[in-house]
């Protein structure tokens, strides 16, 4: 009955009942490495994805692109099961909404295995790819966004950061953005309501690692922060206190308050801080309303209000990112240590100067040239400014 009524308040709001209705389809995107064991999912596998088409879908055309990812006890279907859709139905994008289990989007620390479920690495090898082979994406990075709730919103921010080339802005709503915010209770708890006991995952801090260890610095969004320098962000929070959310229904789960009161909005106020000294291009909304269904709504409207696909820088000179990752993509340059790192890495590129700390391995660098780079930890590397191809024919 309350969905119900939510849904014809959110047809209210985004005026769908004048305009044409988006199309979505459910597709399966295989996790073709192994990431994700069937027992980490709610059905039958493999994983899944809601893909909202944009209303008169050219299949020849380019659209922009919304990555949405789900919270906590959610999966890929859980905004359409909501009524949620509707909402989408004027930003005239392609909107994929990923399965994420409860996974917060890591590759589990898992006494230093880092895999076993493998969220990040699928998200961003498996799902980001299939994406773009199947749809017609237009190739501009302003034309990118990612955004989430609660759990989504960590992985928006932090699957931002890992990506920044391709992501042009991001977008957490009630966001979980400092899992270091009380680590000693929330690194376990993050395990507790994974189920990874239920699902013969022992290991004491299963998704991070140790309270405030590397591993879990290198997954907290505040920390990273840098990372999205030269990215639009919007960070959206409630306070706890309850509101109607202009939805005419107060919000209902007197635990979605008290979250919202004594973690989401601290954390909040420590993500905005960090983006704030990083010099990041944040626009941060704070607003009456806790951890519920029509908060959330309130907030995907001002998401969709302030502009998902604004004009952001393309080809930065100067950059930083810092990483646990053993692979990745940092605008034009990827990388793939010999190992995985044993502590938070710094890239740091000024020009055609890059240098790498310490990782404990040697690390590969390819450049968008063709050039491949093999240096020890840490280093600082000269970048070639031409293609290594015809560097090689020049000097014959």
């Amino acid at each position: 009955m309350r969905r119900a009524a939510l849904l014809a308040a959110i047809l209210a709001l985004s005026g769908a009942g004048l305009a044409r209705a988006s199309t979505l389809v459910t597709i399966t995107i295989p996790d073709r490495h192994g990431e994700i064991a069937s027992k980490w999912l709610s059905y039958p596998g493999p994983p899944r994805a809601d893909v909202l088409l944009p209303a008169g879908y050219n299949a020849h055309k380019r659209y922009p692109l919304l990555v949405l990812l789900s919270g906590l006890g959610n999966d890929y279907a859980s905004y359409a099961a909501d009524g949620a859709d509707p909402l989408f139905d004027k930003l005239n994008a392609i909107v994929v909404v990923p399965e994420g289990g409860n996974g917060w989007y890591t590759d589990w620390w898992n006494n230093g295995e880092r895999g076993d479920p493998a969220w990040e690495s699928y998200e961003l090898n498996e799902v980001l790819p299939t994406v773009l082979r199947r749809y017609r994406i237009l190739p501009q990075r302003r034309y990118h966004a990612i955004a989430g709730i609660s759990m989504g919103g960590l992985g928006a921010a932090y699957l931002g950061g890992r990506l920044p080339g391709f992501f042009g802005s991001v977008a957490t709503l009630s966001g979980f953005v400092d899992p270091e915010y009380y680590a000693d209770v929330v690194d376990p708890g993050m395990g507790v309501t994974s189920y990874a006991v239920t699902n013969g995952d022992y290991n004491p801090d299963p998704v991070d690692g140790p309270p405030n260890g590397f591993y879990m610095t290198g997954h907290n969004p505040t920390a990273l922060a840098a990372n999205l320098t030269q990215t639009r962000v919007l960070e959206n929070t409630g306070t706890g206190t309850p509101s109607n959310a202009g939805l005419g229904a107060p919000t209902a789960v007197p635990e979605g308050s008290a979250l919202e009161t004594l973690a989401i909005y601290p954390m909040n106020q420590l993500y905005v801080q960090a983006l704030r000294a990083a010099g990041v291009d944040v626009t941060y909304q704070v607003h009456r309303g806790g951890h519920d269904i029509p908060d959330f709504v309130g907030e995907i409207e001002s998401m969709l209000a302030w502009g998902l696909f604004k004009p952001v820088v393309t080809h930065p000179s100067s950059w930083v990112n810092d990483t646990v990752a053993t692979n990745g993509q940092l605008w034009d340059i990827g990388y793939r240590f010999a190992r995985p790192p044993n502590q938070v890495v710094q890239f740091r590129r000024s020009r055609s100067s890059l240098s790498i700390t310490a990782a404990g391995s040697g690390v590969t660098i390819t450049t968008s040239h063709g050039c491949v780079i093999r240096s020890p930890t840490p280093a600082s590397i000269t970048l070639p400014r031409h293609p290594c191809s015809v560097r090689r024919k020049r000097s014959r």
